[in-house]
């Protein structure tokens, strides 16, 4: 059984992973929405999110990752020291989803921080954060950043499953830009009653960047 004492080593273990499990759960969900498809808890990662209970939860979702190698549906590439490019085929024939991840620093962070994910979508890029723990689909969070001094506040929107929570599109712009001048990324997620702190590391970010760009999908 996973106590309370085992729960950051095992999110410290998990997180990393938690990035491209949440990219596949993205895709699926995606896809599902453009097919007028419902996309119910059968998903591995939403019949996680749904488990109230810590240890269970973490358990479900080392088994979704430990099980078949993310399968044939994604491929990993490393593009600096510290950033993956990770393409996610679409389950249901669509478009691939390609994005460049990061963990946070989980000596500096709160557990349920797992990292940044900057994705194409319909021929931009997308900045999210990825959580640990899903917040409500109803949450409204507010999202204030630090790099290099400049402090920024965000309203968000939370994406199905409730892991994933989207940035407006003036976080592109610092992360083409600021951003990659900056040594890390301070983070507060604030949803009442939750309040999520983190740090990210950018390094690489300036070589990442246009790594994605040169993958997007043309559309």
């Amino acid at each position: 059984m996973v106590d309370a004492m085992t729960r950051p080593l095992l999110c410290c273990a998990l997180a990393p992973r938690l990035l491209s499990v949440a990219l596949v759960a993205v895709a699926s969900c995606s896809a599902a929405r453009g097919a007028g498809q419902s996309h119910g808890p059968d998903s591995t990662f939403e019949r996680c999110a749904t488990i109230t209970d810590h240890a269970a939860q973490l358990r479900c979702y080392e088994e979704a990752i430990s099980g078949p190698p993310a399968d044939s549906s994604q491929r990993s590439t490393t593009v600096s020291a510290t950033w993956h490019l990770v393409r996610t085929t679409d389950p249901h024939g669509g478009r691939d989803t390609v994005s460049i991840i990061k963990a946070a620093d989980i000596s500096r962070s709160d557990l349920d921080l797992a990292g940044l994910v900057l994705r194409c979508h319909d021929g931009a890029i997308e900045v999210l954060l990825v959580l640990i723990e899903p917040l409500p689909p109803r949450a409204q969070p507010k999202v204030t950043v630090e790099a290099a001094g400049r402090r920024t506040e965000f309203n968000a929107r939370v994406v199905s499953p409730g892991a994933l929570v989207l940035l407006p599109s003036e976080a592109t712009k610092l992360a083409a830009g600021p951003w990659q001048a900056a040594p890390e990324l301070s983070i507060t997620v604030a949803a009442n009653p939750i309040s999520i702190r983190g740090v990210i590391s950018l390094a690489g970010l300036a070589a990442a960047l246009p790594a994605l760009q040169a993958n997007c999908p043309l559309e």
